[in-house]
């Protein structure tokens, strides 16, 4: 069961400041931009200059930092899928729900306060607790990662847990973005882009040499639609809106020491998120209108600042520094009722801060023996004020609206504390055909809760080890086997509650565990065939979910640990370069979530039952993709290229007890490009044969509300992009 309708935010994404270990807030007056970008397959792809003649006969080396250092994501014992700035470009990935369509079991969607539900390989529950983490430039980020993507290099989703390196909150793993460095040479580049619903976005970059050894890169965008989510109260599009942002970007180097200095600024005015709820009768009602007596508004903003320093020291060390920190807010109006007139609205404001500190030594050079150990501190500050208003009045009288002793109002003001600690390390040592790797990571979380307005609060804390091994056989330099066993955890929390009387109470829930068990092969050959493939098995503990208790002959939705279960399946990705102009990539994952002996209240069937043996919501059957992607020189200068790809979704359950389900559906997506050795003009077609489906599914019951509330995935969206570098 997941989290209500509104905007409540339950899982641990709040921020907070190690102020005393960070940049100082002076620098960040400067701006910069959108932190994410997700992707398309990043296998080889044609130069990244259209100018340029394309020579490619073979697939290029993909080059990842899965493991905090550089290295290729072919020789990493784990499943790891990786994509590049020149596919994102080709086929036009612009929001972060785009990544579930590339990446097997993964299913990722933005929800209504903008924030992603995620769950990977089963793991996570949309709504309460994300099966990821998402980092930028190796910060792990709390919010934003909805931000439009723009100038990305490479992202990487690094499936298992990855507590090892990365500590909590990455229990089914992590999605890393790199963002572009500067270059050392001028270069610049300006994009116009329009499309249906009246979409314009306009952005641009440029990158040089400021002073010898010291190098910046600034990029900027603005991107503007009227949404697609018609309102027939208010009689007009709601999910429209502003967002803009804008990256800055500062290196320095000499022979031992690499400082780079990221800034970045993101500004958000829309409806409430992009994805409106709308109240369906089942689960396979898709409507894109929605009839709100309240205007939806969404007013986001955000900032950061993050220094790497990475000195080179005697014995072949290199001693990295990296300070972060991060302020966002957001002020949102969401119509709580869902219904004509404004009988129950909802005001929030959200205020984050997240302050962190990390100091790592590693290892470098070609050793058979690799090392990394390392400390961690991070501070999460996050703050919920919250307004709801609820109309006790007669409706039939219209003048009672503009009344305000027609109305009622509750509020909370949750203030929440979370403090990491941690030491971690990793060693590798590669013997004859055999590589053995251990790490471990020791991490110590602390949270606190109150909530001023009612006096009430609490606190917990507790320590994890996260252990990691594998051993994998290279059969030949380009064809490896490995088998991976690792441990990752979901801090636990606490959370605000309501009991019977409508008391409040600083509820608590435990960590969730997990064991992964990965079997798995990669491989190339002949420089054109790039084939992976990997099995796992989960031993997923105490699964957090929102459910229901009795008290005082009244049902009282809490937050809490329910049980285990059982995640195992499969999953592989082929690229080939068929002919030097035809590139082909395909991957398809298979995902059962299997639920333990849970006992649990069934709401929509007013009974207990237990869970054993059922499906656990969120985890489609099924998750494949296939793309074809052709670029064409007509002279040196001159190309065309043309893409084709398709995503296919097996079965999913949105709840528990497996009552409710979105059938199996497929989204087609075309694009054209024709590229001179300055300019590209391209064309591109989401959802080209406008399917429509559901991105998530409350029943009534789950939220003890008189009505269902759904969202629904985007129509065909098509855009037509100009672009020019100098």
């Amino acid at each position: 069961m997941h989290s209500s309708y509104g905007s409540g935010k339950v899982e641990r994404r709040g921020p907070a400041a190690l102020y005393a270990l960070v940049i100082p807030v002076g620098c960040l007056t400067l701006a910069g931009s959108c932190l994410f970008a997700p992707p398309a397959r990043a296998q080889a792809t044609a130069t990244s200059d259209a100018g340029a003649a394309n020579q490619e006969t073979g697939l290029t080396e993909i080059v990842v930092t899965a493991r905090k250092r550089v290295e290729s994501m072919q020789s990493i014992p784990e499943s790891i899928e990786a994509f590049g700035a020149q596919e994102i470009r080709d086929a036009h990935i612009t929001k972060i729900d785009d990544l579930g369509s590339l990446v097997s079991n993964l299913n990722i969607t933005t929800r209504a306060d903008n924030t992603p539900d995620v769950v990977l390989r089963g793991v996570g529950s949309f709504g309460v607790v994300s099966g990821v983490g998402f980092y930028a430039n190796d910060v792990q980020l709390f919010d934003g990662q909805s931000v439009r993507t723009e100038d990305i290099e490479r992202i990487e989703v690094l499936k298992g847990p990855q507590g090892t390196l990365y500590g909590g909150s990455n229990i089914g793993g992590a999605i890393k973005y790199i963002t572009k460095l500067p270059t050392d040479d001028f270069q610049a580049g300006a994009s116009v882009e329009f499309g249906n619903y009246s979409t314009q976005t306009y952005s641009g970059f440029v990158s040089g040499q400021l002073l010898p050894g010291l190098d910046a890169r600034a990029s900027f965008f603005d991107s503007h639609s009227d949404g697609y989510i018609f309102d027939t109260v208010l009689n007009r599009n709601v999910d429209g809106g502003t967002e803009r942002g804008g990256r800055l970007t500062f290196q320095y180097k000499n022979d031992d020491t690499t400082a780079t200095l990221y800034l970045n600024y993101d500004w958000n005015h829309s409806g409430n998120g992009a994805n409106i709820y709308y109240r369906p009768d089942t689960p396979t009602d898709y409507s894109l209108e929605v009839a709100d007596g309240t205007d939806p508004q969404y007013l986001r903003g955000l900032y950061s600042a993050t220094l790497k320093i990475d000195q080179g020291l005697e014995g072949g060390l290199t001693l990295t520094s990296i300070s972060s920190f991060f302020h966002s807010y957001a002020d949102v109006t969401v119509d709580i009722d869902k219904g004509p007139v404004p009988f129950l609205t909802g005001y929030q404001n959200f205020r984050t801060n997240v302050g962190s500190q990390e100091v790592r030594l590693a290892s470098s050079g070609d050793s058979a023996l690799k090392w990394l150990v390392g400390v961690f501190a991070q501070a999460n500050d996050p703050s919920v004020f919250t307004n709801t208003v609820a109309f006790n009045g007669d409706p039939s009288n219209p003048a009672n609206f503009d009344d305000p002793t027609q109305f009622s109002a509750q509020n909370t003001d949750v203030i929440q504390r979370h403090r990491e600690y941690a030491a971690f390390g990793n060693v590798s040592y590669a013997l004859a055909n055999w590589t053995f790797e251990t790490g471990a990571r020791v991490d110590y979380n602390n949270s606190s809760l109150t909530d001023p307005l009612y006096n009430i609060g609490n606190q917990q804390h507790g320590t994890e080890i996260l252990p990691k091994l594998s051993a994998s056989y290279h059969f030949d330099k380009d064809i490896m086997g490995y088998g991976t066993i690792s441990r990752g955890f979901q801090p636990g929390d606490l959370v605000e509650e309501f009991d019977a009387l409508g008391n409040p109470m600083a509820g608590e829930y435990e960590p969730e565990t997990t064991w992964n068990y990965e079997l798995g092969f990669k491989s190339t050959f002949f420089d054109r065939l790039r084939f992976n493939a990997a099995v796992f098995y989960i031993d997923y503990r105490d699964r957090l979910f929102q459910t229901v208790a009795l008290e005082a002959n009244q049902f009282v939705q809490l937050t809490k640990n329910i049980g285990a279960s059982r995640n195992y399946g499969g999953e592989f990705d082929l690229s080939a370069r068929l002919t030097q102009d035809l590139l082909f990539s395909t991957s398809f994952g298979v995902t059962k979530a299997i639920w333990g002996n849970v006992p649990y209240y069934d709401l929509d069937l007013n009974q207990e039952t237990n869970l054993s043996g059922r499906t656990a919501p969120y985890s489609p059957a099924y998750q494949g993709s296939v793309a074809l992607d052709w670029s064409h020189h007509l002279t040196e200068n001159l190309a065309v290229g043309a893409r084709a790809d398709a995503t296919l979704v097996g079965r999913q359950y949105w709840d528990p007890t497996d009552h409710f389900q979105q059938p199996a559906h497929q989204l087609v997506n075309l694009g054209v490009r024709l590229e001179g050795a300055r300019w590209t003009v391209a064309a591109h077609v989401f959802n080209a044969f406008n399917k429509l489906y559901n991105t998530a599914f409350v029943s009534a019951a789950e939220v003890q509300a008189p009505f269902n509330v759904a969202g629904i995935g985007r129509p065909r969206l098509w855009t037509v992009t100009l672009s020019y570098r100098w």
